[in-house]
């Protein structure tokens, strides 16, 4: 049994808290009521799907190298509507096989709908079925679904992506994500244009098919970096932008993640792995990661202000981004905006902003650390016993719009303009922040102008988010460490598209704009800084 292979020390027990829906470890004679002599059997759809396209239906099936199994069958339930019956008799023997479904969707009004798979397999000798998934503890109710007639709000030259989410080459005794291919055709049902694909670095230098062991060789980060080339090679409307998720030393010696975009050198982590009874230490602190970049790679401190859970600092030496460790030299920018709640998000922007206060240029991303997690997040509660559902760190929830005007879609050219600055932030409405100087040149977010004389605020929005209500500019200034609202437009009628030019005084002293947009359905996007001069 695989609970007798692994290791057995606190340090996993504690992860069960807050990882993800692996239901076949448990601790050697340790009572698991989650436990199945079945494989995990995951069904998943997009949260959001344009009503032009087919929608896709993803089907995980991991360890039926264990528990072999035939999927038979999925019926197709679609609010009060006749179930569809689509015959697939698939035997499945590998440790990960995902099943791939563009179900023809029928006359669906737009809207929220509630769509449910029934998956029919035989597993040991006996014929079976289940909702949504097979795990003992999750309420198997349907996925609720946005179809809409509209494409995501955006502006000319707009590439929009999710920046951290995890794949299948994120897989251990815990959890797992969704295929590389796989994840990107829900990616673009959804509308999505890029995503970027963040494992952990403590996965991918494992052996393929054994995460129990280490490989010196680095077969899987190899195969990890050849699969998304290959996909971005044969692919002209969608980019894959290969990551790694690398838990690093922070300034106090705690364990901290970092996003490292593009990189051909394999950067080690396992500080926060578990992997080793009482050695939390991971192997490189940050500035060692930072000394070792080359030019095409970029690095973001991945959710730097979330706060580890008390069992995860004290035995796993799990920390947070300090102001030191956030404003280091190499540092691009944050990753601040985590797909969690609204109070996580809130507080999250609010410590970005006091960066910006401090006299840093601090670029920021939004994305939603999603492992797998389409439609509904699942998760183990309390470990052995309990399973938890909810839909915060959902795929493409949180999105970050990338201006590359005149550029083709690459990885190179849509992280050169995240670094430098040339994107927002939302989950739902665009917005294009943009200045003129004293010789008519225009200048984006993320630029520093010295004479700025005019601000260009635009939004749009579409019936699927809702009328645009407010749009606000902030001022901040960096001497006094305040920001205040600059302009502020309130739209009682609501409009889904708008556009001012706004005149600025002379400003002397070092600071910055931003801009701010907010619909009627709560939906929210943000931009980065212009500033005012070199601080």
């Amino acid at each position: 049994m695989i609970y007798q292979q692994l290791p057995q020390g606190i340090e996993y027990f504690i992860l069960l808290f807050f990882l993800y829906a692996e239901i076949h470890y448990r601790f050697k004679y340790f009572f698991s009521w989650l436990h199945k002599s079945e494989p995990e059997i995951i069904a998943d759809l997009p949260a959001r799907l344009q009503n032009d396209r087919p929608l896709p239906i993803l089907v995980i099936i991991k360890d039926a190298d264990r528990y072999p199994v035939r999927i038979d069958r999925l019926t197709v339930m679609i609010d009060e509507r006749e179930p569809d019956v689509i015959e697939l008799h698939q035997e499945v023997t590998e440790a990960f096989r995902d099943l791939q479904i563009e179900y023809p969707l029928p006359d669906v009004q737009s809207g929220l709908v509630e769509i449910s798979i029934r998956i029919d397999y035989y597993c040991n000798g006996k014929s079976r079925h289940c909702y949504n998934d097979n795990h003992r503890g999750t309420a198997h109710r349907a996925f609720p679904v946005t179809i809409t007639n509209s494409t995501l709000p955006r502006y000319e030259g707009c590439y929009l992506g999710e920046t951290h989410c995890h794949t299948n080459y994120t897989s251990d005794q815990v959890e797992f994500g969704g295929a590389v291919r796989s994840t990107a055709m829900l990616a673009k049902a959804m509308g999505l244009d890029f995503y970027c694909a963040t494992d952990h670095s403590y996965d991918l230098d494992d052996l393929p098919e054994n995460y129990l062991e280490n490989d010196p060789a680095l077969k899987k980060w190899q195969n990890f970096k050849q699969e998304i080339q290959e996909f971005n090679r044969t692919s002209d409307d969608f980019m894959i932008i290969p990551g790694e998720e690398v838990t690093v030393l922070n300034h106090k010696g705690r364990n901290v993640h970092c996003l490292v975009y593009n990189s051909e050198t394999f950067f080690p982590g396992s500080g926060d792995s578990g992997e080793k009874w009482l050695r939390w230490r991971s192997e490189l602190a940050l500035d060692e990661v930072l000394a070792q970049i080359e030019e095409q790679v970029k690095i973001f401190a991945a959710h730097p202000f979330d706060k580890p859970p008390f069992l995860q600092r004290i035995f796993i030496g799990r920390g947070t981004w300090g102001q030191t460790d956030c404003t280091r030299k190499g540092i691009h920018g944050l990753q601040f905006i985590n797909g969690g709640t609204k109070k996580q998000t809130q507080r999250a922007k609010q410590n970005w902003i006091n960066l910006l206060l401090s006299g840093h240029k601090t670029i920021g991303l939004a994305g939603n650390d999603a492992h797998g997690n389409f439609a509904r997040f699942r998760q183990v509660g309390f470990p052995f016993f309990t399973m938890r559902e909810h839909y915060h760190h959902l795929f493409g929830h949180w999105r970050t719009g990338v201006y590359c005007q005149g550029q083709k879609l690459q990885p190179e050219n849509l992280l050169d303009a995240m670094a430098a600055g040339k994107c927002y932030m939302s989950n739902g409405p665009a917005l294009r922040f943009t200045g003129v100087d004293e010789n008519n040149i225009i200048h984006h977010s993320g630029d520093t102008v010295r004479n700025l004389k005019k601000i260009k605020v635009e939004s749009r929005s579409s019936e699927e988010y809702g009328k645009l209500t407010t749009i606000i500019v902030y001022y901040g200034n960096t001497d006094m460490k305040s920001e205040v609202c600059w302009f502020t437009k309130q739209i009682p009628e609501g409009v889904l598209d708008f556009e001012e030019e706004l005149s600025i005084q002379s400003v002397d002293y070092p600071g910055y704009f931003r801009m701010e947009v907010f619909t009627e359905k709560g939906f929210t996007a943000l931009s980065n800084p212009i500033w005012t001069a070199d601080l």
